[in-house]
């Protein structure tokens, strides 16, 4: 899997919108996030796993959680994910369940958790592609299938949260493996 661009909405420490463009790695096929502490390196992993997976990367957040708490009630957390796997190429977009505030009268209501993945490959530019799933659960068991990984081992063998590096340099060989 290849990221290409990644959009945060009211995400962590992220207020507003958010966007990372990949393409400018050209063919790099590892690279290295990294900052001063609270510059939301471990936000960016978070949102590349909550939206292949509804889960944070180190899967000790709860989702719900993972909205910022400096967004405006009336902007919507969720986050974009444009990524390839060989040729072809794939958008997911998830929301967590959250608060948003009421279409009509006063106050909020709770509004459920969203996902929806498509193929883009071959898709015009304006057009999101060809919807593969839709609905939270059926994502995941998608990008399961696609990927070849449930969420677990994905935040082992394709990226490391914050903090688990030191633990695979000091895991016994069996460990690391």
């Amino acid at each position: 899997m290849k990221p290409l661009r990644l959009s945060m909405h009211a995400f962590g420490p992220y207020a507003g919108e958010q966007s990372l463009d990949f393409t400018v790695l050209g063919a790099a096929t590892c690279f290295l996030i990294h900052g001063p502490t609270g510059a939301g390196k471990t936000s960016i992993l978070d949102a590349i796993c909550f939206a292949l997976y509804g889960e944070a990367s180190g899967g000790e957040r709860d989702p719900k959680r993972l909205r910022s708490d400096h967004a405006e009630p009336g902007t919507l957390t969720e986050v974009v994910f444009d990524f390839s796997l060989g040729a072809e190429s794939y958008r997911v977009s998830r929301s967590p369940e959250q608060e948003r505030p009421k279409a009509r009268g006063t106050g909020t209501t709770t509004q459920q958790p969203k996902a929806t993945l498509w193929r883009r490959t071959g898709a015009a530019p304006e057009d999101e592609g060809e919807v593969l799933a839709t609905q939270p659960l059926r994502v995941t068991a998608e990008i399961e299938r696609l990927l070849g990984f449930k969420s677990d081992q994905f935040t082992r063998v394709v990226m490391l949260p914050q903090g688990r590096f030191r633990k695979l340099l000091e895991a016994a060989s069996r460990g690391r493996e």
